[in-house]
This record gives structure tokens, sequence and C-alpha cells, in this order.
């Protein structure tokens, strides 16, 4: 009798995964991380990349992972290193290139991305046009997105307002970091993220822009007082591979690790909203699940303050975007995460 397969067997075969543990070959790669000592490194990439990873592929895919910083890196070289092919993989915040390269600012400017949804709706709008970009220009494999938690402010002295920033050197990550402290009367001074706590200790700089838990990890408490809870921006990250080197893995393995980013991607965002209220909790004395909070004045945010951030973003955060970036930039911006968020670039 000729074999007829029934309704449920040509079902079970149409959405048979495609990709088998046993199909992927032995693949060994390496990955630079972000901040080593942060939880976006130790509770989100180190556990991919050593266990989820692996299991996966039941074991077929190796990876070494290590955090810039414990590789002597400070961040942004990354992804040039990446671009030529001495680095295959890294989790790149984006910040740290906007001054080389302008467009990977363009999901996380200050003033237009208010809340980690908002980042990850401005990031979502522009995945196609940044994947287009990092390709062509770059030789570089987009693999998806993070965020740290929302930026914001730590000083060593009192102020009530970010008004108060005005006279003052603010440490800034960022082109649009900088352009926003300007804006306010501030001096922006770029400094890693390490530098921080002894700068301000010694009176280098006088406050500093960093995730609200992030400062609390790395005890930025100590030198700084007072804390606001305005989020000026985010602190996005790619996941992003050497291209050539991409295109030599296998397709089997190809497959596992971009579905896994792709997971990875809504697990940083969901655990960016719940970090920048614990952060601020941790440093101004509430419940803290990472540890002894501190006691840090918190300052409230007021509609003076969102007003200011908003015309920051208007008149000084948007008109310099397109200096840097050009028209033909500026025009994808306004088509996609400016058509999302309710921004223009004039």
């Amino acid at each position: 009798m000729k074999y007829k397969p029934t309704l449920a067997a040509i079902m079970a075969m149409a959405f048979a995964v495609p990709v088998m543990a046993a199909d992927i070959p032995e693949t060994e790669l390496n990955v630079v991380g972000s901040i080593g000592i942060l939880s976006m490194y130790k509770d989100m990439e180190s556990p991919f990349w050593n266990e989820t990873i692996k299991e996966s592929s039941d074991g077929a895919i190796k990876a070494n992972l290590k955090p810039f910083n414990e590789l002597g890196f400070k961040g942004g070289e990354l992804f040039s290193l990446v671009s030529n092919g001495t680095v295959q993989m890294a989790h790149q915040v984006l910040a740290y290139t906007s001054g080389s390269v302008p467009m990977n600012e363009a999901t996380d400017l200050v003033g237009v991305v208010a809340d980690v949804e908002a980042v990850h709706i401005a990031a979502k709008a522009f995945r196609d046009t940044h994947a287009e970009f990092l390709a062509k220009d770059h030789n570089i494999k987009l693999l998806g997105y993070g965020t740290y938690q929302s930026q914001v402010i730590y000083c060593r002295d009192a102020f009530t307002s970010i008004a108060d920033m005005k006279g003052r050197k603010v440490r800034a990550s960022g082109a649009s970091q900088q352009v926003f402290i300007e804006h306010l009367g501030g001096s922006p001074i770029g400094m890693s993220f390490g530098e921080v706590p002894t700068a301000m200790a010694n009176g280098t700089i006088d406050c500093a822009i960093t995730g609200a838990l992030s400062g609390y990890q790395a005890k930025w408490h100590e030198p700084a007082n007072y804390i606001s809870a305005l989020p000026i921006n985010h602190g996005v990250i790619a996941h992003i591979a050497n291209m050539d080197w991409w295109n030599s893995v296998d397709p089997a393995a190809q497959a596992v690790i971009e579905a896994g980013l792709t997971d990875l991607e809504e697990k940083m965002f969901a655990l960016a909203k719940t970090e920048t209220t614990d952060g601020l909790a941790c440093n101004s004395g509430g419940a803290c699940a990472y540890g002894d909070a501190a006691n840090m004045t918190l300052v409230p945010v007021t509609d003076a303050d969102r007003a200011l951030r908003t015309e920051a973003a208007n008149v000084a955060v948007l008109p310099a975007y397109k200096e840097r970036c050009g028209e033909e930039c500026s025009a994808a911006w306004n088509a996609t995460i400016g058509a999302a968020m309710g921004f223009t670039i004039n």
C-alpha cells in the first residue's frame, strides 16, 4: 500500500525545528563583552555565552567571553576592531562610538527617549536602516540590541534641578550627552567609566552621568551625594560581528546564535526597566537587592526638568546630530525614529 501521510504528520513536518543540535558543527568564537562588574555582563552576557548558547547547540558552540575592561580596552575602539576583523564579536556600547560614527547614537539621543520602553521602540524602528548602514559602510553584522537602565546625573554637591548643571564639570559619554550638558551651561568632560569615582572625589569633575544601578555597583555613591531621578538617556548596546567572519560561520550555528541574541535582546530591555527603579533605591536608602543601600539624596523630577530636557532635544541635541550625521542620515532618522517618537530634525 502506498503511504499517505496523515494531516498530523504533515503538520509535524511543516513545523519541525529547522536546525537540530546534531546539524551544528563544532564552532569556537571569541566575544568581547561590556563592563565586567555590571549586571549587563554578569546577569545577561555571561550566562548567555557560557550557558545558553552551549545548551542550545548541545555543546557544539563554544564562546570565549571577556569583558572589554578586563582586556584593557576603553570601549569605543571595539567598533573598529570588529569592523577590521581583529575582534569577531562584541557587545558595543554605541554612545562610545558617537564621535566617529554618529549614526550609532541615533536610537538614544538625549531628550528623545524618555524611558526604556521608548528606547526599544526607537531601536526597532531603526534596526533595518542601521543594519544596512553597518553592513555597507563598516563590514559589520548587526545581531541585536540591548540597553542599560536609565542614565541619570550623580553630583558631589547639592542640586535641585538639572538647570543647576550650569557652571559644573560633568562627565558625559556620547556626543548627545555632551551637547545636552553644554545647553545647560555646564562643561562636558570625556572620561572612562572607571575613572569617575576618583575624578569626582578629587574635584576634576563635579557630576557624572551613568545608569542608575551601574553607578551604584561601581560605588559612585562614595564621592557623590546627590542623584537625580530624571532619565537623560539610556546606554544602548549593539550585538555586532565582523561580517567576513560571520559569513564563514556555518548557517546552522548562525541560526542558533541569531535566535539566542533575539531572545537576549528582550531580556536585556526587560531587565533595564527594573534596574532603573532598583538603582535609584539602592543609591538613596531604599530596598536594595544588590547590597547595602547608600544614603544619597534623591532629587525629585519636576515638570520644569522635563520641559528643559525636551527643549534641549529640539534646540541643541537634534540640530547637533544633523550637523554630525548629515542630511541623508537625518532624513533616515526622521522617517524611522523621529516618526515613532514624534520628533523632527529640521
